[in-house]
């Protein structure tokens, strides 16, 4: 056989692979005679979120998070192919239809799933100030449906101040760190940005090198407590339940804190870290059980410097904790306490730390 009649084999050959591709993908991406909407065999379950949580709405519609409002799982369960199925989704008095995804094919046992990432209008979630019950649609069709199909389920949207520890079923916790599933929110409501904290936080650093300078930020965090203290800010031990994770907590908040002069200790917590990050430096927000925590992060050295920021209120610490402290009950006093709390639940595996920082760069920004 000559090179001429092998090489035009060949070709020959190559030209009825593809062919034979094209018309499989053809076959498979249009109906066939034989097909029949009738005989056509669907799951279409929809899954959603109990709740939002309007402190950091926009990440619900942030595409790059896991922060989904609903899921589809939608199943071929018959033995037709689906064809052009297209699927839309709203929340009722909040959002238009979403663009509808489109799954050209879904062949019989296959399961896909579909996503719901609502772009909230800041607007009309800034009204909402209690927990308000709404309703989220989702519309389908496929190929040869008369009209499409619609199911509907009830989720809330909870105020601006709601916070949830966790999303988890109770019976679905194993761990501490289940019981704080939600810890990113958190990063919401540290508003070092604020026109309220910005001011607070610039009158206690003034002169300070915080950004470079060890001994300066570890001023900065002394002269904060002092501050709020002068300031006349109590604390107000939370209610009963508080730290349950199943239902949602009133969260203040730093302007609220500052103007208020009270806070729980989740609420003292959240203002210290916004008042460090105004001024450049880092923190975090510690949760252990019943109780929260500030740090700053030295910039030179990295060493983490906790305080325990209920102690704040000093008519606080002197009645309910008679001999811990001198009677002046001193920032570095408290933050000798505070070290000495975080070993203990870090030792017994219940510590949580949330970066702030982190959480801002992952798209949780604060709404407010």
């Amino acid at each position: 056989m000559s090179k001429a009649i092998k090489l035009a084999l060949v070709i020959m050959l190559a030209l009825l692979m593809v062919a034979s591709g094209t018309l499989f993908i053809v076959a498979m991406t249009h109906p066939s005679a034989a097909y029949d909407p009738s005989k056509i065999k669907l799951d279409v379950d929809l899954h959603t979120r109990s709740e939002i949580l309007t402190c950091a709405y926009k990440v619900y519609g942030d595409q790059n998070q896991n922060q989904w409002v609903a899921k589809t799982l939608i199943k071929n369960t018959g033995k037709m192919p689906v064809y052009d199925f297209k699927i839309w989704y709203k929340v009722r008095d909040f959002t238009d239809w979403t663009s509808g995804e489109e799954y050209p094919v879904i062949s019989p046992g296959e399961t896909v799933r579909d996503y719901c990432w609502p772009a909230l209008p800041g607007d009309k979630v800034e009204q909402i100030t209690t927990k308000t019950p709404v309703e989220l649609v989702l519309k389908y069709e496929y190929k040869g449906l008369k009209k499409p199909i619609e199911d509907y389920k009830t989720i809330y949207m909870l105020g601006r101040n709601d916070f949830v520890f966790s999303s988890m079923k109770e019976e679905d916790r194993l761990t501490f760190a289940d019981n704080f599933d939600n810890e990113l929110f958190l990063a919401a409501f540290i508003t070092p940005n604020e026109k309220t904290t910005k001011a607070f936080a610039n009158s206690v650093a003034g002169g300070l090198e915080t950004n470079t300078n060890d001994n300066d930020a570890y001023q900065a965090f002394l002269r904060c407590f002092d501050a709020l203290r002068t300031h006349g800010v109590k604390y107000i031990q939370e209610p009963e339940g508080f730290w349950t994770g199943s239902e949602s907590q009133y969260v203040q908040y730093p302007k609220d804190t500052i103007d208020r002069k009270s806070g729980t200790c989740i609420d003292l917590a959240i203002c210290m870290s916004a008042l460090m990050e105004a001024v450049g430096i880092k923190s975090y927000v510690a949760l252990i059980p019943g109780h929260a925590i500030p740090l700053i992060q030295l910039p030179g050295s990295g060493d983490i410097i906790p305080i325990e920021s209920t102690f704040i209120d000093q008519e606080y610490t002197l009645s309910h904790f008679p001999g811990t402290t001198s009677p002046d009950a001193t920032a570095d006093e408290c933050i000798g306490i505070a070290q000495d709390e975080l070993d203990q639940s870090s030792s017994e595996g219940t510590l949580i730390l949330v970066d702030p920082e982190y959480w801002w760069q992952q798209g949780v920004m604060p709404s407010w």
